[in-house]
Order: structure tokens, then C-alpha cells, then sequence
């Protein structure tokens, strides 16, 4: 019998998550020395809690304006993430699309999140730019990439998608279901 396996992608829009930020965040950390601490970004590692000479010298690097999705962009994103894994013979399971962050969870891929994401980030950022009619930076570099390997753990996955806040535009199925009332 093969083991189940479910891929839970999360990535940030640019700007808005930045590191040090105070809702937490896995990046290194400037110390007043100097001196950066390495960061943890491992299983059950929780995360760095909030650092502000970090965040502010990250926002001094900033070299674009952050990026807060509306409605239509969200909806964007939707469409484009329906068509990259309907292309390639993968499945969304749930999605949720909100103004600063993108969570997918995907059946069927590569267990290779870095490649997934890399996929799923790479056609919604083309969709929004030929949408806007201009190159712009919609996502920051990098993201999340959990693998969900038995029943349990890809149940959570997906009460955990599907229980967002202020989810914009949601997928389920494979199917969007359209923007959703604020929780």
C-alpha cells in the first residue's frame, strides 16, 4: 500500500512578513554586536519571536513597496495556481489566498517542495505581472515547504488552510470557491 503524502506550501507576499517581525519569523537576527544568530527553521522548532533592529534593517533593504493583494489579484492568483497544477497532473486539496500570504496544500507533486513552490509562486507572479501590465515584485524569496506523510498530518493540513483568516479567495478541490466572508 503506498503512504499517503500531501505537500503544504506556504509563501508571504513582498514586504509584509518581514524578518524580526513580531508575529515570529525563521530568519537570522541581527544582535547589537553585530552579530547574527543563525536561524532555526526546523520540524517543531517554533519560531524566532519578534526582533526590531532586524525587521528595521530589513525594511531599510526593502527596494520595492509591499504588496497587499486585493480581491481581483487574489482571484488572480487562484486562477493561475488551478492551471499550473491542472497542467502537470497535480491536485490543490484546499488553498486560501489572502492580502499578505498564499497557503496550498497539493497532491500528487514531486517530493520536492523547493520545486513546487518554485512552480506555483513562478506562474502566479507571470499572471499577476501580465494582469498589472508591468514587472513588479509580488512575493518575497522563499517560503514553506512541509511534507504531510500520513492521514492525520494531512487532515490537519488542510482544517488548517481551510480555517484561515480573512481568507480572499479560497480553493478546494481543485475548484474555486470564490472569496469568503472575513472570519
Amino acid at each position: 500500500m503506498e503512504r499517503p503524502f500531501a505537500l503544504h506550501t506556504t509563501w508571504t507576499t513582498y514586504g509584509t512578513w518581514l524578518p524580526g517581525d513580531e508575529r515570529g519569523h525563521v530568519s537570522h537576527t541581527l544582535q547589537a554586536t553585530g552579530d547574527w544568530d543563525q536561524r532555526v527553521n526546523s520540524v517543531g522548532a517554533p519560531p524566532a519571536s519578534g526582533h526590531e533592529r532586524t525587521r528595521e534593517l530589513a525594511r531599510s533593504l526593502m527596494k520595492h513597496d509591499a504588496v497587499m493583494l486585493n480581491l481581483e489579484q487574489a482571484m488572480q492568483v487562484a486562477i493561475a495556481l488551478v492551471d499550473a497544477v491542472a497542467k502537470r497532473g497535480w491536485r490543490i486539496g484546499r488553498a486560501a489566498i489572502m492580502a499578505n500570504h498564499v497557503h496550498v496544500v497539493t497532491f500528487d507533486t514531486p517530493p520536492d517542495g523547493v520545486a513546487v513552490r518554485r512552480i506555483l509562486k513562478g506562474t502566479t507572479q507571470a499572471a499577476l505581472t501580465d494582469r498589472a501590465g508591468a514587472p513588479q515584485r509580488w512575493w518575497t524569496a522563499g517560503g514553506s515547504d512541509r511534507y504531510k506523510n500520513d492521514d492525520a498530518a494531512i487532515e490537519n493540513a488542510l482544517r488548517y488552510v481551510e480555517n484561515q483568516e480573512r481568507i480572499l479567495v479560497a480553493i478546494r478541490d481543485n475548484a474555486i470557491v470564490g472569496s469568503l466572508p472575513p472570519r
